[in-house]
């Protein structure tokens, strides 16, 4: 495995000193990423993990402990850092909150909710229901209506950015080049609301009426077997396979349309499997997409099944997938929306513009002087007043003292 330069490296300078949320880390991808993170990043400020009790575990923590720290993708860093320090790392950079993605406020107090999203720099949601035919109704709680709690953390936080781990399944049947933008369904008229989402009110509701009539009909396992038929039968006549690449496009539009001019990144990887590399090669946990077709060719169950010698297993290694996430974050980070920050800060305290100072370090024009200056330069067009601290302690240009209006 190569050495990571930790001195060069961008990616681990933004998440440093960071509070980060992550959700769905009792999932596959989820623990690839926490252990990237604890690995390569250990002075990452904290990482709060959202995850519900069951009835094995009623408390995060202990969940936590028994289904999440156990698993063997950490065997990496036990090794590296001995038990004991694996167990001081964990303690003193992992926080567990006990709640449900899908229920308002993930099921805390009022204030509790408001505390978190106090601490947070960014949170990554990777939570999901990757089941192909799960009921309509649960499909649309975790992949579609849970992001309404996820994006109204981030709003209570001052725009904290969020990291979205979507599928690149999203654009269902259509084929050719997709490029990245929000693609409409193949078998709807949506109308399209200003900027790049499509309106879906009306249809989430006629979907919400739909089970409500199904759960008038049915009941037990009945009602699960119409939930999954008439599940898959709207996801394929809009123009998907299959309710979870359905749910999760209808996810994407709704955080389109509320975090306009916040800062929001969808990640869309394809089938996620084994890792490539880190923390070693080939590990993978459970039974993913591909895996029951190779194992029942390795045991002998299948002989042989066709496919297209020209075709694309559209395939990814989880390491990979952990990788592109990190690096959305750092950029993030690195490059937020400052000025729609500093406007919406300002209309939701009303101090006029004039009294806020902004103080900068030199420090933020070396990675990218433009678009530092971009940034300021809109903080004073609004008004603000711009203040230069500790000049000639590090960077040290008259460059950008002559571009830029400086108040003290």
């Amino acid at each position: 495995m190569r050495d990571l330069n930790r001195d060069k490296s961008s990616t681990i300078a933004a998440l440093t000193g960071k509070q980060v949320l992550i959700t769905g880390t009792t999932g596959f991808l989820g623990k690839v990423l926490l252990e990237k993170i604890l690995r390569t990043t250990p002075g990452v400020g904290g990482i709060y993990l959202l995850m519900r009790g069951n009835r094995h575990f009623r408390d995060a923590t202990d969940r936590f402990r028994e289904e999440v720290i156990r698993s063997s993708i950490f065997g990496t860093l036990r090794h590296e850092l001995g038990q004991e320090g694996f167990e001081a790392l964990i303690a003193s950079r992992v926080h567990c909150v006990t709640g449900e993605i899908t229920a308002p406020r993930f099921g805390l107090t009022r204030a509790d909710f408001a505390a978190l999203a106090d601490k947070l720099d960014v949170v990554i949601n990777s939570a999901a229901s990757v089941n192909f035919r799960e009921e309509l109704d649960r499909a649309l709680e975790i992949n579609t209506f849970s992001l309404e709690n996820v994006a109204k953390l981030c709003e209570l936080g001052g725009n904290i950015p969020l990291v979205h781990v979507s599928t690149c399944y999203v654009n269902g049947y259509r084929a050719g080049d997709i490029h990245e933008t929000s693609e409409g369904p193949v078998g709807l008229a949506l109308p399209e609301g200003p900027g790049r989402f499509y309106e879906t009110s009306a249809l989430i509701e006629r979907l919400q009426r739909l089970v409500e009539a199904l759960r008038g009909q049915y009941e037990g396992r009945a009602l699960k077997a119409k939930l999954i038929e008439h599940g898959a039968k709207e996801a394929q006549a809009a123009g998907w396979n299959d309710t979870y690449t359905f749910t999760k496009w209808l996810g994407e539009q709704y955080l389109y349309k509320v975090m306009r001019g916040y800062s929001l990144t969808v990640v869309r990887p394809s089938i996620i499997e084994s890792t490539l590399r880190e923390p070693s090669p080939g590990w993978i946990e459970g039974v993913k997409v591909a895996d029951a077709v190779l194992m029942a060719y390795a045991r002998g169950k299948v002989a042989f099944f066709p496919g297209k010698r020209a075709g694309v297993i559209d395939i990814i290694p989880a390491d990979l997938v952990a990788n592109a996430v990190l690096l959305s974050t750092a950029e993030q980070l690195l490059e937020p929306d400052f000025a729609a920050t500093v406007v919406r800060a300002l209309s939701h305290s009303g101090l006029e513009p004039h009294r806020l100072e902004i103080e900068v370090t030199e420090s933020i024009f070396m990675r990218d002087g433009g678009v530092a200056r971009k940034a300021l330069e809109q903080c004073m067009a609004l008004g603000c007043s711009i203040a230069l601290d500790d000049f000639g302690t590090g960077y040290s240009s008259l460059g950008y003292l002559r571009k830029l209006k400086f108040s003290t």
